[in-house]
């Protein structure tokens, strides 16, 4: 099994989850909706605010248990240059949950002025697909 979980303050990582979703055929929930039962790939996304990633997305990713979840795809959304990987990385590290080599950040989506270009939609695509052809 599968599931997509994303944490969005200003709607642009739900925006990509919803289109991560489509391509998947999964539907995506916010961190707030538990996970049921093992998952194999769990596409786990979030925004940069002020230069990190949000309380509430590290407090999941520390609550994951290695034992029911198998992997970690990481996405996510930013204003600059930042992505949510190397801090999640680094707790998913510690839960000695595996973090997938692929990965997904879309950068220039500032707060709900995120519209989602062509480009970042063909990069979505391409993350969707290398994540199912593994």
């Amino acid at each position: 099994m599968d599931a997509i979980r994303y944490y969005s303050r200003t709607g642009n990582t739900q925006k990509l989850a919803t289109i991560l979703g489509e391509l998947l055929k999964l539907e995506p929930h916010p961190i707030t909706v538990p996970l049921v039962g093992p998952v194999d790939r769990l596409y786990l996304g979030g925004g940069i605010y002020n230069m990190s990633v949000d309380k509430h997305l590290k407090a999941f990713a520390s609550q994951l248990d290695p034992h029911d979840v198998k992997e970690v795809f990481l996405f996510g959304t930013s204003g600059s240059v930042f992505t949510v990987g190397k801090q999640l990385t680094k707790i998913l590290d510690q839960r000695q949950i595996k973090v997938a080599p692929d990965h997904l950040y879309l950068h220039g989506l500032m707060p709900k002025l995120g519209n989602i270009n062509q480009r970042q939609r063909a990069e979505i695509k391409g993350f969707a697909r290398e994540t199912i052809t593994e």
